[in-house]
């Protein structure tokens, strides 16, 4: 322990955009409460968060990087290219999930040459648990999906049997709600997830971006299921809001999809998304495209197109699709980042049409969005279930088929027509509409109690350090 009984816990964040933004926020919100943070990091992923941590830094918080290196040469990518959101192929994703098993050397030598009191790694660094165990070090997991997600991985492990059948709806028993899963999820991934669940063994217990009263039977169940606690410290990027001073910002220019939502009714706008990662065919695309302009409802749709020749761009667009939506007013086009907790947080905007991300799940929870839900690849099948089927906080559009990869684009694809009723549904002004924004604006009141001064998710923070100060040498 440092001192002034300050721990000291190294962090490892996961190489992807998603799943390190929201470690690096809990490490900042522990560096905040007076203790002393070491985020482990490769070069270019260090880049990445640099900027974010640096006032942190100034403001007196004793957070630092401590820079190892990427096997670049080892699995054969270019210098600089060591987070997926620079990956374009599955090809390229493995070898940078091949990179993260290959860097354990790098990190058992900082951690033996100056031993924390924990060490947090995000969930996929499976290799944590033999280390830890070797070098006698507390380990804590960071997961950076739901409870839930580990839940339905446990029941569907523990019943196989439910997907004999080739065709669903698949019923998953063994929960605490029925629930129905449409595809089958593919072999390849349900074994990913269940080394994910043995990488959490011999933990002290798991962290997760989210809050108690998201997912409380699902808690209770994995935690009787496991043994292991769950800390809950989320939605993260709230209590960050709520705990880190943030610099004053001189002269920002405020983002084109902000001033266009300024001259739009109340709950009128529909945003679509699908994630810093995914990228839709272009048959996938044109259904999406010609669904919103079937709705009848304003829209901004943000397209990705990073693995795309410049002249290939524009294929999947419906003739005079864009020309079209411009000169209605009614929808917005936006090729590459936008400022996605901003929009949501617009009063303009009624609705999110997502890939069920669990970080966009968790922005749209805190601003009391609902959700159309249409899942790509990985976890987001299950998140859809808890966004529908649990809470009924959205309306499912469901996938054609399940994918592990989110480059290559869906060889099925949902059809223009399915995503058109279920924008209906939720954006036309019925009675099934109303009573899902009722239920999504109850749990986003949820959600900022449980970050407030006393809320579960502060209270979850303080509980989580004083477990970490028990195990300490006496």
């Amino acid at each position: 322990m440092e001192p002034g009984g300050a721990l000291k816990i190294y962090f490892l964040p996961f190489f992807a955009q998603s799943h390190q933004t929201t470690l690096v926020q809990l490490a900042r919100l522990i560096a905040s409460r007076g203790h002393h943070v070491t985020i482990l990091a490769t070069p270019a992923n260090a880049q990445l968060f640099q900027k974010t941590i640096h006032h942190d830094i100034a403001s007196g918080h004793h957070i630092r990087v401590h820079l190892i290196k990427f096997p670049n040469t080892h699995v054969g990518l270019p210098e600089g290219v060591e987070n997926l959101v620079s990956a374009t192929t599955s090809a390229t994703a493995g070898k940078i999930y091949m990179a993260a098993h290959l860097i354990q050397p790098e990190v058992e030598a900082a951690l033996k040459e100056s031993p924390p009191d924990a060490f947090i790694p995000d969930m996929l660094f499976t290799w944590s648990k033999d280390l830890c165990k070797r070098l006698q070090i507390p380990r804590l997991v960071f997961n950076p999906m739901s409870i839930f997600d580990m839940c339905m991985v446990q029941a569907i492990k523990t019943h196989p049997e439910v997907f004999l059948s080739d065709s669903g709806p698949y019923k998953i028993s063994g929960l605490p709600h029925p629930l129905t899963l449409p595809v089958k999820p593919l072999p390849g991934f349900q074994a990913l997830m269940e080394s994910l669940l043995e990488g959490e063994e011999e933990s002290h217990g798991v962290i997760v971006n989210s809050f108690a009263e998201l997912e409380p039977e699902y808690t209770h169940h994995y935690e009787n299921l496991t043994g292991r606690k769950v800390w809950h410290v989320g939605p993260i990027h709230h209590m960050v809001e709520q705990s880190i001073k943030k610099p004053v910002i001189v002269n920002e220019t405020r983002h084109e999809s902000l001033t266009w939502l300024d001259s739009k009714e109340k709950d009128s706008v529909l945003y679509v998304c699908f994630g810093s990662l995914t990228l839709l065919s272009d048959k996938q695309l044109h259904e999406l495209a010609t669904a919103l302009d079937a709705s009848g409802h304003s829209f901004i749709l943000v397209v990705h197109r990073k693995n795309k020749e410049d002249h290939e761009e524009e294929k999947w667009m419906p003739e005079g699709f864009e020309e079209k939506i411009g000169k209605e007013k009614r929808g917005l086009l936006i090729k590459g980042w936008v400022p996605q907790s901003l929009i949501l947080s617009h009063s303009a905007v009624g609705g999110f049409l997502t890939h069920c991300g669990w970080n966009s799940v968790a922005e749209a929870i805190s601003a009391g969005v609902p959700m159309v839900t249409m899942p790509v690849f990985s976890d987001q099948y299950y998140n859809e279930k808890l966004i529908t089927e649990v809470h009924g906080f959205g309306v499912e559009v469901g996938a054609a088929e399940w994918s592990i990869s989110p480059y290559e684009g869906e060889e099925e694809v949902v059809s223009g027509e399915r995503i058109k009723e279920a924008v209906k549904r939720l954006m036309d002004k019925g009675d099934e509409g109303e009573k899902i924004r009722k239920k999504t604006k109850e749990m986003k009141e949820k959600a900022w109690s449980a970050v407030e001064e006393g809320g579960s998710s502060q209270n979850s923070i303080t509980a989580l350090l004083d477990h970490l100060k028990l195990l300490l040498p006496k």
